[in-house]
């Protein structure tokens, strides 16, 4: 009986040879490690190749290995074993992941875990590098991403640039955990985030009168929906989804006919605080809440983000307005200080912490007072 052939064992991820069975021309595999299964941890092994004799194959491993750790050139690579090198090359363009394939498995494992807001801004990024999608990640040089970061020099902020370079590092990451490059080809390192753009930058201001009256002559859904915000004092996510419980429409208290709404977030001030409504506003809060359980149900996910795009952002342009949400608040306030509201009355309602701590804690203010006192608001 003949005995069994065997082989040196190569060192700890350098590949291995495996012998196929069958009678074949060339029975030699080399494989080499090209990742871990993220749920089992096994390694996951791709052949670079079948030879003659296992010295072939052993020879094709160290080959590949040199290479691709740049101990030694791809020319001197394929000087030195000419066939190897063409069969070791073929197989390894072929296998090669493009920038779009690595940020697909990235966008799963990756992306999809953070807020819509987050998401959206990776996606943004993403879209920069249009320019790459179908590059093989082994293809990409400094110069080439280089080009594409100066290309968006002066249309987006340093910090946008940044967050597309944090991108990019984790394609390359993505690449050299599937065993397709190596920690060294990782180009990011080097890549300049320098930004010429200057964000034109809009100021808090108040709404004058006259740009409240155009609201009121929009008579649009969008422009309802802010000038509830102007005549509430609210922040711009804490109507949204507020739940249908918490408004109180055309109540009975102290013999008087009101209407509030019980919001509030942030500080201890202004959580579940009593928000009168102005008569101005009441036929909106009714025709916008309908039969719904929420204020606004489709804003349940993204509230302020989804408020502030869809709804705040494009009746600012339409209008030729140029304020930002939170300019509500400071409406409100403005408002209660022209029309001499009292000032207690008003920190109360906007949720202001009071420095007298014995009108803070002491003074209850009735509701049918908070309805009255709203009243006096007067725009025309």
């Amino acid at each position: 009986m003949a005995r069994k052939q065997t082989f040196k064992r190569r060192p700890n991820k350098a590949g291995t040879v495996v012998k196929l069975s069958g009678k074949r021309r060339k029975p030699y595999c080399a494989k080499i490690t090209a990742g871990r299964d993220q749920i089992t941890g096994k390694q996951i092994q791709k052949s670079i190749g079948t030879y003659e004799t296992w010295e072939e194959a052993n020879d094709a491993l160290t080959l590949y290995r040199l290479s691709s750790k740049k101990i030694i050139t791809n020319q001197e690579a394929q000087a030195l074993e000419p066939d190897t090198f063409r069969q070791i090359m073929e197989i390894r363009e072929k296998d090669m992941p493009t920038v779009a394939e690595l940020y697909s498995k990235i966008e799963v494992e990756y992306v999809n875990r953070f807020s819509a807001g987050t998401q959206r801004r990776y996606k943004a990024c993403y879209k920069r590098l249009k320019e790459i999608h179908d590059y093989k990640i082994n293809k990409l040089t400094l110069p080439k991403l280089q080009d594409i970061f100066n290309s968006f020099k002066d249309k987006v902020s340093k910090d946008s640039l940044a967050d597309t370079k944090v991108l990019v590092r984790k394609i390359f990451e993505q690449a050299i955990i599937a065993g397709a490059i190596t920690k060294d080809d990782d180009l990011t390192t080097y890549i300049n985030v320098e930004s010429t753009y200057k964000k034109f930058e809009v100021k808090h201001s108040s709404f004058t009168l006259s740009e409240i009256k155009k609201l009121f002559e929009d008579n649009t859904f969008e422009a309802k929906l802010i000038l509830i915000y102007i005549f509430t004092g609210a922040r711009p996510s804490e109507l949204l989804n507020l739940p249908r419980k918490n408004i109180h429409l055309n109540e009975i208290n102290e013999a008087k006919e009101v209407s509030y709404i019980i919001a509030g977030i942030k500080t201890q001030a202004g959580k579940n605080r009593i928000i009168p409504i102005h008569e101005v506003i009441k036929p909106y809060v009714e025709e916008i809440l309908g039969d719904k359980d929420t204020f606004m149900p489709y804003f349940q996910k993204v509230p302020y983000e989804a408020y502030k795009r869809d709804i705040f952002n494009k009746t600012m342009k339409r209008l030729d307005m140029c304020h930002l949400p939170h300019d509500t608040r400071h409406t409100f306030s403005t408002l209660c200080e022209l029309n001499n509201l009292n000032v207690y009355t008003v920190k109360r309602i906007m949720g202001h912490k009071f420095q007298d701590l014995t009108k803070d804690v002491y003074t209850h203010v009735l509701i049918s007072n908070l309805y009255d006192e709203i009243q006096k608001i007067k725009v025309f």
